[in-house]
């Protein structure tokens, strides 16, 4: 990313100003996307918080589901004003691209709209590789219309795919997207040098070109659809 791209995704700051179910939910926001789901327990999030009740978590959000369904609702939230934000600058010719491009820039901008944006993605890419069951069934059913939408949209693009291929290859999508975009900052120090010397919009693309290269390859085992 270019430098002023990067300044937006530090730690979250959390606003001493914010009402105490804010200051919570942002400060569990960060040690979440920072430590994992299940390395952070409530009491510390009510401390870190600056809480003198170190029980205010569970009487605002009475247990961690109650947490993590909190910030998906808070990340769904902002996700949904950006997209409706950029709606205008959306084509209306739906090829393959652009529905792939349209899909994606919402989370791509995350990072760049909102103080905890970084965290936000961080925090997604956690609930994809932290299995749990409980917190998966809760954002399964929180996410699941969007999805079929998505599920929808490519069965149009790409008929002649067979669906369980189809589902397969986007659930791989929404795990490689979230993971790459949640550690954009890795790009600066990989193996094959400095490769951040890109903007969001750069960063978008070429990860519309890796998805559409993964969702055209050709089929070559048998699927029992």
């Amino acid at each position: 990313m270019t430098a002023p791209a990067r300044t937006t995704r530090a730690r979250t700051t959390v606003d001493k100003g914010a009402d105490t179910r804010e200051r919570l939910l942002l400060t569990a926001l960060h040690l979440y996307a920072t430590e994992g789901l299940h390395a952070v327990s409530l009491r510390r999030i009510s401390t870190e918080a600056g809480s003198k009740n170190s029980a205010a978590m569970h009487y605002h959000f009475q247990n961690k589901l109650g947490v993590v369904q909190a910030l998906v609702e808070l990340i769904a939230r902002e996700l949904r004003r950006i997209a409706s934000s950029l709606r205008v600058e959306q084509s209306t010719a739906r090829s393959l691209r652009g529905a792939c491009r349209d899909t994606l820039r919402p989370l791509v901008q995350l990072p760049t709209r909102q103080p905890w944006g970084a965290d936000g993605v961080r925090f997604l890419s956690r609930l994809v590789s932290e299995h749990d069951e409980e917190i998966a069934a809760l954002v399964n059913a929180m996410f699941a219309p969007f999805w079929q939408r998505v599920d929808r949209a490519l069965q149009a693009q790409l008929p002649d795919l067979p669906a369980p291929v189809r589902r397969l290859r986007i659930m791989f999508m929404s795990s490689n997207v979230l993971h790459g975009v949640a550690e954009v900052g890795w790009l600066t120090h990989t193996p094959l040098g400095d490769l951040s010397d890109f903007d969001d919009d750069a960063l978008l693309d070429h990860l519309v070109d890796y998805l559409i290269g993964g969702l055209q390859a050709p089929c070559l085992t048998a699927v029992n659809s």
